[in-house]
């Protein structure tokens, strides 16, 4: 009887057997189609054929054979016609796998094979009214990808139509421009009100994303954990970590992180951008220690690569191996084949290559990383330390200039402007001014106080520089704080209490070199009698070539920071 080979093959795939089933399918349909000495409906009827191929091909697929298993789909589709015609109901029209299912399993395959012009022919090719949710999903991520907003909105509205609590779909609307008042109402009559309370709060936070409104995000979110019972709720504690890392308070980024690799060590999303602030916070050990633990994970994954990439070139830095400069080149590159959308990935190649000084590979890389995300404030910040690099001050400020007009205004952009004009003395006075509106922008963060200090130190106006400081150690306290004030107060000759910041600094950060140097030089005035006042960090700041002040150490700078409550 025709049912007796099927019911063996339908039950090596409800078994999983892939491997197994792809042997065996191979061979049945080689008698089937060859009808040696044998009726080919015997064997397999042509409903059964049908089913056998699909079993086939998702056999194919779930064994990374993508091409082949396209190739099988699209078979399916021409017996699909065949069947259609045909009157044969040897097996029930329920079992068979529809010709809109076929269609969405080649589109996997070409997902999988990167091949997106493809993926959207396919899927373009399913009759409108016949789509399914997981069919709109696909199109509308594709459209996002060939930059159709609008057909794009209009599948995630087809989503949310059918199922309004598809938080994918309602994050890509909002990434779209639709504003959360309206999103809210486009769904309230679908959702139970009771149950989901929280869902006000998730889309008004994400709407504070959009907007680029950072602190009111990382409030939004923060306020979920007490409010709707939300307490180490892991998808909550991500949206706040991306939120404190656009916002610039890294530190703050790097505390949710850790509290999510903690609650979920199978946890990959976001750990690239962990990664990337541990190596900027100089956390070597514990950024070692994360690329091991997420490669053991997954290797076919785009974050582990990418905090692997950062291990090397921590590694690099602290030993001076060329070779693990290039290794994190080919991590970073191994990460962009996993992924071709990832702009982290850009932006670790583009800072391995600085490291490399090769300043013109490094801003191809940079431009490319603002082309695919414009917001991502990390792109710009590295284009402005390639060409200042390469004293290049005209191009930098038409970068940082770019990155206000793109990202907006605010502390992070305005330090940005600031550390260019920071390079030429006679435009200190303007960056001054960019510093000035970067505090009064956002009081919590750090990198315009410490750049504003740089600028006071240079001036040799020690007592503003202190007063800063002290001001701004009443909310934080960070070894970067600590030595700045320590060098004011022994500029100031006020050489005891400039001996214990530097105590202080050095408890913060061990490794800070500059603090341990500046301790002992005061330690050694000390002993020697000498009262002499003398311009501590000034001294370390100027550059022997041309006596600029020396902000190479920016980067760090921008990392070594803690953040309070915004």
């Amino acid at each position: 009887m025709p049912g007796q080979m099927f019911d063996h093959i339908r039950e090596m795939y409800q078994a999983e057997l892939y491997e197994d089933l792809r042997q065996l399918v191979s061979i049945v349909l080689s008698v089937v189609d060859g009808g040696a000495g044998c009726d080919a409906g015997e064997i397999l009827s042509l409903p059964q054929k049908y089913q056998s191929l699909i079993y086939y091909g998702d056999s194919l697929y779930q064994l990374g054979q993508y091409k082949k298993a396209e190739t099988v789909f699209m078979r399916c589709l021409l017996l699909r016609k065949t069947l259609n015609k045909s009157k044969i109901k040897t097996i029930s029209s329920t079992e068979l796998t529809t010709e809109v299912d076929v269609r969405y399993k080649i589109y996997q395959c070409f997902h999988k094979m990167k091949q997106n012009t493809e993926a959207l022919s396919i899927l373009e090719s399913i009759n409108t009214k016949k789509r399914t949710s997981r069919v709109n999903l696909a199109l509308a991520k594709l459209y996002l990808y060939e930059g159709r907003d609008r057909s794009a909105i209009t599948c995630y509205k087809e989503v949310i139509r059918e199922h309004p609590l598809a938080l994918d779909a309602l994050t890509g609307l909002l990434c779209l421009g639709m504003r959360g008042v309206d999103l809210m109402s486009y769904i309230m009559n679908s959702v139970p009100q009771v149950s989901c309370e929280w869902l006000n709060s998730w889309i008004k936070g994400h709407s504070h994303m959009t907007a680029k409104e950072y602190s009111s995000a990382i409030t939004t979110f923060r306020s979920m954990e007490p409010k709707h019972g939300l307490k180490d709720n892991v998808l909550i504690l991500c949206n706040l970590g991306e939120a404190c890392f656009h916002g610039g308070h890294y530190s703050q980024a790097i505390a949710q992180f850790k509290r999510i690799h903690i609650l979920d060590p199978l946890c990959l999303k976001n750990m690239d951008i962990y990664a990337c602030l541990l190596y900027k916070e100089k956390k070597t050990a514990d950024l070692h220690t994360l690329a091991q633990k997420l490669m053991s994970v997954s290797e076919h994954a785009v974050e582990p690569w990418i905090a692997m990439g950062y291990s090397s070139l921590a590694f690099h830095s602290t030993h001076l191996n060329k070779s693990k400069t290039i290794r994190a080149i080919y991590c970073a590159q191994k990460a962009f084949t996993l992924d071709s959308l990832s702009v982290q990935a850009l932006v670790l190649k583009a800072t391995a290559l600085l490291d490399m000084k090769k300043a013109p590979q490094a801003i191809q890389h940079f431009q490319e990383a603002v082309r695919m995300a414009p917001n991502r404030y990390e792109a710009y910040q590295g284009l402005v330390e390639c060409y200042l690099s390469s004293r290049k001050i005209k191009e930098a400020l038409a970068w940082a200039t770019r990155a206000c007009k793109t990202i907006g205004n605010n502390a992070r952009t305005f330090t940005l402007v600031a550390s260019v004009l920071a390079k030429d003395p006679s435009s200190v006075a303007r960056a001054k001014q960019y510093l000035n509106r970067a505090m009064t922008f956002d009081v919590n963060l750090l990198e315009p106080v410490y750049l504003m200090v740089d600028l006071l130190i240079q001036e040799q106006d020690f007592a503003k520089g202190a007063e800063l400081l002290r001001k701004m150690q009443e909310s934080h306290s960070t070894a970067r704080l600590h030595q700045q004030l320590a060098d004011c107060l022994a500029s100031m000759n006020q050489h005891q209490e400039a001996l214990d910041q530097y105590h202080i600094s050095l408890s913060l950060d061990p490794n800070n070199v500059r603090a341990r140097e500046a301790s002992e030089r005061v330690e050694k005035h000390n002993e020697m009698g000498l009262d002499a006042g003398y311009d501590v960090e000034a001294e370390e700041m100027m550059n022997a070539s041309n006596g600029e002040p020396d902000y190479s150490d920016m980067e760090s700078t921008w990392s070594e920071t803690e953040f309070s409550q915004p």
